[in-house]
């Protein structure tokens, strides 16, 4: 066949011509090669961030610098995008360069919340959790993670333990929860648990989460009962190296205390008191100045030896990170120094942390190691409170002496006050130690829903303490050496804690069109081992001698004690839990556990926690559309679940025995005592778990584009078989004060939390959020006949003790004998010697409780006329009524600043520095106290320490501990981005800030916080050390 061009030429060509016309489109639509880099606020690049061309599946991701380059058409719109940012449209028309900003979303940022073992969206979470991030702790200058967050979560409750360097907050998650065991909560660092306070520095966290109610928590069933506190140490992230510095320097000083008497006021005093019990007959008076006339010229005040005002505090911190799209690092070294405002009381600490991150097809690894080096020296106990007995007249302190001559009498009790101070200061007490810790974490994706975990992780404590009370020699005016205060000794303890945890879970994640589903199952195994020696000699021979052998081997002169101890403990468990929610609005969560512990005998060895949970996201429903930028969300929370406690000795389900020589052989008076092992405990094979079943209802709320926001939780936990010490007869074959472990009763915890939060963006942005906690506790049941029993930290003096645990009161209730002011009148003194026959005018009035019906209507009317424990009442207690926290934080171009508050209302303190003062007579108060010069005064007239007037037992001394106090004040400035950059820097902000420099209370103590060691103590100041103001600057720098 011949085809003739001619014919099909016009039509062949038009073809050819429309076809080139439209490859030549194509060729030019795909052929726009846009180069570019996609960087974040603070200029860096972001590596992984995704570019698509719109209404295309044409794109690319940037490299390890943000970098990219990509085809597009001239006119082609891209997409940028990358996890935690705001995504951008961005127009290429005309252009072959782009860079790319892309700012954080805020909101996107905080959706993902930690729970147990796993993330959640925070629009999914059904429980009480609460979200701290880093930058919220770092507003505190402290040591201690806990003091860092007080004020800032709703149902956590924060108070000092002490103020010296290096001390430890208690902090209460939802009240009290155990009256001897467990009242702390659970760390879990990284998914590993630790017993106690993991001591990180606050520049090594990312973020706390805190599980508040026994739903969220009961996934750690026999430890979850305090609650439970979440910490995301910082990790790596890909892209080019960053690394940032940050330190501060400052000082402190201790702002109150109780005011002593100068010489003058004393010796004003002592001859007010000496016409007191002598009547008009001041021959029989001695006062000091008769026999030692130079002491006329002394006017001490011992607390400017005591006391060290501008202290300095400072903390630096270093930390580097980066990575490629593969493998991530993060590497963080702290040092804090805190040097004690009490004589011979610092703090040092380092801490290191290397953490790194590796994924590569379905593999991620996680590793981390860390570090902790602690040199800690402690004050002689007591310290502030010897300083009372110190009188003005006495020479001058000097510490550096062991040799001493006060010019007192033989037997003189200014001898007794000289030693116990000199040896106080000259006592050395130093404490080090350290931890080393690490885990592994490997993580398998067995297919797109299903993914295998395997932890491993375990820490080595250890730690080593000394003590040198020094040798003293003291004399009397005659130059006679007078016996020591108390015994020169040396003591040695050392002490190794081990832990080890292995973890395998299994999640599965599904979504089934608009239905999602999360389940998960694991196992774990738990091994924790202690050791621990002490070994202490009395009477040195030398003070330049401090080794055990440095004391005295003559048997006649000195002893010595010595102790070891081995405790191992175990735990084993299995857990599960299921999530699911339907159309991200109604949600439903179910978990449990199953835990063994070696702590239990084989029968009560074993216990189940489960918990339920349920939410609604109201606001996603259709019928809200209407009332969304004015209600934005609202979600509405349920949860029931239980938890348990186990933290209480170990063997207590067993009896102990100790070598020792204590049986007598022989006879015809050849009685001899031989070496043979004895009982030291008494067993309880019946102790089991304590157990908490709470239920909790909450609400979330935003208003107004989410610029307001609101959260309520209400909560009642019923606590049963709570585990008690109680005091055994030695004929049960324990000694002399031993116990026994036994399940004795049963207490609740109710209480409300809010938390509400504002923030306005612009050239002026600013934020604020507040707190309220309101937890009532009660003491429901106690087992046995005696409802009443004191615990034996709670002792004010020494000697009376006053804290109960009683049935119908709160835990760790006041219990003190009442009074009715002081002795005025003379018929006042005639009907109060028929109960106190030496009764005296100006002394204290003590009641006679009620407890004799004489009429027969049911109610006590009369005393029976003896002043015991039986005439005891209920004055209040160390815990809080009620907690506020709020914070304002404002920034204005390149100026910040912010400031936190604290309140508590409702707390009774115990004032026993005024109590030590009152005793020794050197308190200003008593310049005006009652006397036949001065008859109205309501001060009780000093008889002297042993008199009934200052005995620490009655409700004289307890004041008022409310008190409002401004934790945290902060200006900073941030250098303009073009000046950071000429110094070859990313950014520079440098700032003063000023730690709780204002304290409004009615309290006259030291410090109205008072923590104590527990809640034996809450409320007791011993003349604990006091809490500081401190006054830094600092900066933040980074690269």
């Amino acid at each position: 066949m011949r085809i003739t061009i001619t014919d099909y030429a016009p039509k062949t060509i038009g073809l050819f011509i429309v076809f080139l016309c439209c490859l030549a489109g194509s060729v030019l639509g795909q052929g726009h090669l846009v180069k570019g880099k996609v960087k974040s606020a603070d200029g860096e690049g972001i590596p992984g961030a995704s570019i698509i061309v719109r209404g295309t599946q044409n794109g690319t991701t940037t490299d390890v610098n943000g970098d990219f380059q990509l085809k597009a058409p001239a006119k082609g719109v891209l997409i940028v995008s990358f996890v935690g940012f705001v995504s951008q449209a961005v127009n290429i028309e005309g252009k072959a360069i782009l860079e790319v900003t892309l700012l954080e979303d805020a909101v996107e940022l905080q959706e993902v919340v930690a729970v147990g073992y796993g993330t959640q969206k925070k629009k999914e979470v059904t429980g009480a959790v609460v979200q701290v991030d880093n930058e919220t702790l770092n507003k505190s200058s402290t040591s201690d993670l806990g003091t860092a967050l007080q004020g800032q979560i709703a149902g956590v409750s924060v108070q000092s333990s002490s103020g010296a360097p290096g001390s430890e907050a208690n902090i209460q998650i939802r009240g009290v929860n155990s009256i001897t065991g467990q009242n702390q909560p659970l760390y879990v660092v990284d998914g590993i648990p630790y017993n106690g306070d993991p001591k990180l520095s606050i520049s090594e966290i990312a973020s706390i989460d805190v599980l508040k109610d026994a739903a969220s928590a009961s996934i750690y069933g026999t430890r979850g009962s305090g609650g439970v506190i979440l910490i995301t140490t910082k990790q790596g992230k890909a892209g080019t190296m960053q690394v940032s510095l940050d330190g501060y320097y400052g000082v402190q000083n201790i702002t109150s205390g109780v005011p002593r008497m100068n010489f003058e006021q004393y010796m004003y005093a002592f001859f007010l008191n000496s016409r007191t019990m002598n009547g008009t007959n001041m021959g029989s008076a001695y006062t000091p100045l008769e026999t030692n006339p130079y002491q006329f010229y002394n006017d001490t005040d011992v607390s400017t030896v005591v006391e060290q005002n501008l202290a300095p505090i400072q903390n630096y911190s270093l930390n580097v990170r980066g990575g490629t799209k593969d493998l991530s690092y993060s590497v963080n070294a702290n040092y804090f120094g805190q040097k004690g405002m009490i004589i011979n009381s610092d703090y040092n600490r380092l801490n290191i942390r290397a953490n790194t991150g590796f994924t590569k097809n379905k593999w991620t690894i996680r590793t981390s190691i860390g570090l902790r080096d602690e040199d800690r020296s402690n004050a002689a106990y007591g310290l502030l409170t010897q300083a009372y007995s110190y009188k003005p007249y006495m020479q001058a302190v000097d510490p550096s002496k062991d040799v001493l001559s006060n010019g007192g009498g033989p037997g003189s009790s200014d001898i007794f006050n000289l030693g116990t101070i000199i040896r106080s200061l000259q006592q050395k007490n130093n404490d080090k130690g350290g931890q080393y810790n690490g885990n592994l974490q490997i993580e398998y994706q067995l297919s797109k829903d299903l993914k295998l975990m395997t932890r491993v992780g375990g820490s080595n404590t250890f730690g080593n303490q000394v003590i040198i009370s020094p040798l003293l020699q003291t004399y009397d005016d005659l130059g006679v050496l007078q016996t020591s205060a108390s015994r020169s000794s040396v003591y040695n303890s050392s002490s190794r804690a081990t832990s080890f945890i292995w973890e395998n879970t299994l999640n599965y994640t599904k979504n089934f069109g608009e239905h999602h589903i999360n389940a998960f199952a694991g196992f774990t195994m738990e091994s924790y081992t202690r050791t621990s020696f002490f070994a202490q000699k009395y009477d040195l021979v030398d003070n330049s001698i401090t080794v055990l052998n440095g004391a005295t081997l003559d048997p006649n002169v000195g002893s010595g004690t010595g102790y070891n101890q081995n405790m191992v403990n175990k735990l084993m468990g299995t857990l599960g839990r299921l999530q699911y929610n339907f159309k991200g609005k109604y949600l439903f969560s179910v978990s449990a556990r199953r835990d063994g512990s070696s702590r239990f005998s084989d029968e009560y060895r074993w216990g189940i926690f489960p918990s339920f949970s349920a939410g609604w996201n109201v606001s996603d429903e259709a019928f809200f559309k209407p009332l969304l930028g004015k209600i934005d969300v609202l979600r509405i929370r349920a949860t029931h679940g239980t938890t348990g406690n186990q933290n209480f000795l170990d063997y207590s389900n067993a009896a102990t025995i100790s070598l020792g020589k204590d049986y007598v052989f022989g006879r015809n008076g050849s009685d001899n005592l031989v070496l043979g092992y004895t009982q030291t405990s008494f067993a309880n094979a019946n102790v089991k778990w304590e157990t908490s079943v709470q239920t909790n209802l909450g609400i979330d709320m935003a208003f107004f584009n989410n610029k307001f926001t609101f959260t309520a939780d209400l909560y009642n936990t019923n606590k049963r078989d709570m585990l008690f010490p109680l005091l055994v007869p030695p004929s049960t074959g324990g000694g002399n004060n031993s116990t026994v472990i036994l399940n004795v009763g049963d207490m609740n915890n109710k209480g409300v939390e809010l938390a509400a939060g504002y923030r306005q963006s612009g050239a002026f942005s600013w934020s604020t959020n507040a707190t309220f906690t309101k937890n009532i506790n009660k003491i429901v049941k106690m087992s046995g006949n005696n409802k009443t029993n004191y615990l034996t930290g709670g002792s004010v003096d020494g000697v009376d003790r006053v804290t109960v645990i009683q049935e119908g009161l709160v835990a760790g209730a006041f219990m003190v004998m009442p009074t009715d002011g002081v002795v005025k009148t003379e018929a006042q003194l005639e009907a109060y010697r028929n109960l106190v026959p030496t009764a005296q005018m100006g002394d204290l009035i003590y009641l006679d409780k009620k407890t004799i019906d004489t009429d027969g209507d049911g109610v006590p009317d009369k005393g029976d006329g003896i002043l015991n424990d039986d005439d005891r009442v209920f004055a209040g207690s160390g815990t809080p009524k009620f907690e506020i926290g709020y914070n304002v934080n404002a920034s204005y171009k390149n100026f910040d600043v912010s400031m936190q508050w604290y309140s508590a209302y409702g707390g009774k303190v115990i004032n026993g520095s005024r109590i030590a003062a009152y005793q020794n007579g050197t308190a200003k108060d008593l310049l005006y106290q009652n006397t036949p010069d001065n008859p109205n005064s309501d001060i009780p007239t000093n008889r002297g320490s042993k008199y009934l007037n200052y005995r620490g037992w009655s409700d004289y001394w307890i004041e008022d501990g409310s008190f409002i106090r401004l934790r945290n004040v902060s200006l900073g400035y941030t250098l303009p981005k073009a000046l950071a950059n000429k110094i070859k820097t990313k950014s520079l902000r440098v700032y003063l800030a000023a730690q709780n420099p204002l304290t409004i209370t009615k309290y006259t103590g030291f410090d109205p916080e008072v923590g104590g060691d527990g809640l034996q103590s809450r409320g007791i100041d011993r003349g604990n050390y006091p809490m500081s103001s401190q006054y830094r600057v600092g900066f933040e720098l980074n690269f």
